[in-house]
């Protein structure tokens, strides 16, 4: 039997298939669609050959739906600046090779299937020492006007406060020739175009990448409809078949080709097939040894299988097997020997992007690289392993004086402070090291081991790139975590949790317009547990979904009862964490909690931190304008802490700016607080939005917002978080004196 999910998903690609059938069909009924096609200087995605025919990995995937559709294409060359105001225009209908970014996304069209990705690298002079992005201060870097790998490069020299100047060129080659003729110090490039091209230039890949774009097909406006469906149907059906063009188009034009075999490996070959005949006749000529031939094969077997079972097959270290023989082995020999021994347990810091962003394959080359680097750092004496993933051990042996074991880690800092060369890319690995002794963290190899993992996990919130010895406070904190959290979710589950509400007030007249939804946990032991603690625990739990729909749903019941009642709180504002944002049921949610609660949604107002609205994608952005058009108000919580991107914020369907208590704090004394509060409001109003202050404590503070133009302020000066029952007392009170 099929299964349901399988049977549906065969009948969409027969009816996609079916449509675009007709769709050939009736094309070829009423003539040919003429589709033009702009063509710019990037190979090997998109390019013009020496034969002056386009060409390249884009190319190929359009030249073959273009003969399944029956389309007539023409191509317009142009530069890359001249493409895209083509395709403005409506001079072309097409342009392959596209990354998506919000604001190409409000003037063309693009396909929902993504074509490639790629990476934004500084390519330097041979000899430039180039390592971070840092480095490029006060440099020249070449760049591609408009394109999106520069744009990434503005933003994060603005973040570091970098002033670099940019030498804006039309194309890649030319950016490349300014490298190369010395007129700059770099020039920023992606991953295909510089592989391809930067020897050609005597250009070599510095250590400097940036982030991953997306490229797409795009359209005109006129011609999505008619031309990304078809794409998007056959990108999404090619992907799923590797042999299908589309794993051709890549291993023609993206994968390095492979090396063939040189004349050695095959002389080479002919030698061991020599030797192997010579060894057969020698083993004819030799049968009375038979049987100790045999034995000794059996015996080399078993060896073999025996290393199997110890050993890790990809790195060649010993595997968590042999590792605890091993440390067992050592601990007795410490212990007549009366010296000590270090456990190093060591984790490889954002492994799991490269492994997301390059492939499986060039992470176990990684892997690989990493054990070497490490069995050529320690001593011959200590024994490397791999525990497994990617998470190392070291035993050190012998050591006379706990200052032995950080000269050793000292000693693998410095080697991994070097890149990694791996065919075809070079990567940095940091390392977060944990380290327990023996015999005072531990007389067996398990607590030890145990106590190891435990430090080098504070070694990772430490910032990483760092190393913590295990101490029995840690032991002690992540019993008392786990305990917190197993209190958490009984909590949870017998719904103990409150929600306390914050007065939000004009500041011009001292009215409520509002009310901030918190909530609260009163341990039946601990006494109330601070905010920033159980939700931070909820965060590492797994559990803030589940609690932030509980606050939710007694949020919206709460404001109900109120308006039946005929009291008017105004707005009411509830707090929503990114992990909440990013699941795929949350308007559903939502829905639900207004529903059952006769909510209406324009009461609801949804705080959202800026870095969830400053990810920028598609996804995000669909997410808000839907809660949006639902009714429910957003505001952008904590504004100013991180790093905004204006163009993207001005498209945000937002109605608040929330001006984070940070600034507040410091004012009026503080005149670069002053400033930047000044500056947010402005902001604001330049948007449209309404502005409110957290964190208002003093009457001095309240004025000075009111006079540089704040709507609204929130804090102690105006009312605590206070339980539903002291609220609806102020609400009432409030409503008394408005009659009177």
């Amino acid at each position: 039997m099929i299964p349901m999910q399988s049977r549906l998903s065969l009948l969409l690609r027969l009816f996609g298939g079916l449509w675009l059938a007709l769709g050939a069909v009736a094309a070829d009924a009423a003539g040919a669609t003429a589709v033009r096609v702009g063509i710019y200087q990037n190979p090997p995605k998109l390019f013009v050959d020496d034969q002056d025919k386009p060409a390249g990995f884009f190319i190929t995937l359009l030249e073959e739906i273009a003969r399944r559709q029956g389309w007539q294409l023409s191509y317009r060359r142009c530069t890359w600046a001249a493409c895209l105001n083509a395709l403005d225009r409506g001079e072309i209908d097409l342009l392959p090779d596209l990354a998506w970014s919000p604001e190409r996304a409000g003037r063309f069209g693009f396909g929902r299937e993504v074509a490639l990705s790629s990476w934004s690298v500084i390519y330097t002079p041979k000899g430039g020492a180039l390592s971070t992005l840092q480095d490029l201060n006060h440099k020249k870097v070449a760049v591609v006007r408009g394109s999106i790998h520069y744009e990434a490069l503005k933003k994060a020299a603005r973040r570091l406060g970098l002033a670099i100047d940019f030498v804006e060129t039309d194309r890649l080659d030319r950016a490349f020739a300014l490298a190369d003729d010395g007129a700059v110090d770099a020039a920023l490039a992606n991953t295909f175009y510089g592989w391809q091209n930067a020897a050609r230039y005597d250009l070599v890949e510095s250590l400097v990448v940036l982030q991953p774009t997306l490229l797409y097909f795009a359209a005109g406006h006129d011609a999505s409809e008619r031309l990304l469906p078809a794409i998007d149907y056959y990108l999404t059906i090619w992907k799923q078949d590797k042999n299908s063009i589309y794993h051709q188009a890549l291993a023609r034009w993206i994968t390095p080709l492979q090396k063939r075999f040189s004349l050695n490996s095959v002389l080479w070959g002919l030698v061991i097939g020599l030797t192997v005949i010579g060894l057969l006749l020698l083993v004819i000529a030799l049968f009375r040894e038979l049987v100790r031939r045999r034995t000794r094969e059996l015996e080399e077997k078993k060896a073999h299988y025996d290393h199997l079972a110890h050993h890790d097959p990809l790195t060649g270290l010993p595997n968590r097997l042999l590792f605890f023989d091993r440390l067992e082995h050592s601990i007795l020999q410490c212990q007549r020997q009366h010296c000590g021994l270090a456990l190093l347990f060591l984790d490889l810091d954002q492994f799991k992007q490269i492994n997301d962003s390059f492939g499986h394959a060039v992470g176990d080359q990684v892997l690989k690289e990493v054990a070497r680097r490490l069995r050529d750092t320690v001593r011959r004496s200590d024994t490397v392993a791999r525990i497994g993933g990617d998470e190392f051990a070291v035993i050190m042996e012998g050591l006379r004086e706990p200052a032995d074991v950080v000269t050793g880690i000292q000693h693998l800092f410095e080697a991994f402070g070097k890149p990694l060369e791996i065919p075809n890319h070079q990567f940095t690995i940091t390392l977060s090291i944990g380290v327990s002794l023996f015999p005072q963290d531990g007389k067996d190899a398990q607590t030890l081991l145990r106590n190891a993992d435990t430090a080098m996990f504070k070694a990772k919130a430490a910032g990483r790139n760092t190393y913590q010895l295990y101490d029995q406070a840690m032991t002690t904190e992540t019993l008392e975590r786990a305990m917190l959290e197993a209190d958490l979710r009984s909590a949870l589950e017998e719904d103990a949790l409150e929600v306390h509400y914050q007065p939000q007030v004009a500041l011009d007249d001292g009215r409520l317009v509002g009310l901030e939804a918190l909530a609260r946990w009163h341990h039946p032991e601990q006494g109330w547990i601070p905010p920033d603690r159980f939700i931070a625990l909820a965060e590492d739990a797994g559990l803030i979904v589940p609690l932030g729909e509980k606050i939710l749903i007694k949020a919206c019941h709460q404001l109900s009862r109120w308006q039946e009642a005929g009291l008017a709180p105004g707005v009411l504002a509830v707090n929503f964490s990114t992990r909440q944002l990013l699941e795929p049921e949350l308007l559903a949610r939502i829905s639900r909690a207004l529903d059952a609660s006769q909510c209406a949604p324009h009461w609801l107002e949804m705080e959202i931190t800026e870095n969830y609205l400053m990810q920028g994608t598609r996804e995000a952005l669909e997410t808000l304008r839907r809660l949006r058009s639902m009714g429910v108000t957003l505001a952008m919580d904590d504004f100013g802490v991180g790093y905004s991107s204006l163009a993207y914020l001005k498209m945000l369907p937002l109605s608040k700016l929330k001006i984070d208590r940070s600034f507040v704090d410091g004012i009026p004394d503080d005149e670069h607080d002053r400033a930047i509060t000044r500056a947010i409001i402005a902001l604001g109003k330049a948007l449209g939005l309404r502005v409110i202050a957290e964190g208002v404590e003093t009457q001095a503070q309240a004025d000075f917002l009111r006079q540089a133009g704040c709507d609204e302020g929130q804090g102690h000066l105006f009312g605590a978080p206070a339980p539903a029952e002291e609220i609806e007392a102020l609400l009432r009170r409030q409503d008394s004196l408005k009659k009177a």
